[in-house]
């Protein structure tokens, strides 16, 4: 018996790296980390960690529909929008604690992610919305207004685990200096 728990403790951390994922949430400390390497977030594989839905009524008229699927509900015509989850995307807007990530060809064709208001340090950039009306987040995508349908409103981005493999880091802390010290080492 006692062979038998010695030889799972040791396949453990084994099989533990098999189980892990691939990919890990996208923080403010991975951000840091990898700006630090001088790796261009522009050139960093994202991925949606689940689904995420955009729907919007069309105006009476409106007929030209650039993506998306248009169904009739209640009389009305709705253009909705679907990511599926671990679409890839690519980063095309960089700014301070906001990413914004494309998933598909166009201008304007992005999503915000970021730190939330109450966010902890170590939680994923999330999806940002202009504004909240109830649980429906409201995003400009393609020049148009949609509302994130409630499963997508807590959806964040992830990267390639081996990615921060990758990253270099070099630190160092200052020895400091004394007065009378001439030296030049």
């Amino acid at each position: 018996m006692k062979r038998v728990n010695s030889i799972f403790l040791l396949l453990l951390p084994f099989i533990m790296a098999a189980c892990s994922s691939s990919k890990t949430y996208f923080t403010s400390g991975i951000r840091a980390r990898i700006e630090n390497s001088h790796q261009p977030l522009e050139q960093i594989q994202f991925y949606a960690d689940r689904d995420i839905v955009l729907r919007r009524d069309l105006q009476t008229g409106e007929t030209k529909v650039t993506s998306g699927k248009v169904k009739i509900e209640n009389g009305h015509y709705v253009n909705i929008i679907t990511l599926k989850k671990n679409t890839p995307g690519v980063c095309t807007v960089v700014k301070n604690n906001v990413v914004g990530i494309s998933f598909e060809q166009g201008d304007n064709k992005f999503l915000n992610f970021g730190k939330t208001k109450f966010a902890k340090p170590d939680d994923p950039y999330r999806v940002l919305a202009n504004e909240w009306i109830n649980d429906f987040g409201v995003v400009s995508y393609d020049g148009k207004q949609y509302h994130i349908q409630p499963s997508g409103t807590e959806a964040s981005i992830m990267i390639k685990t081996k990615l921060l493999k990758k990253s270099k880091v070099e630190e160092r802390e200052m020895a400091g200096r004394k007065v009378g010290d001439t030296s030049t080492k």
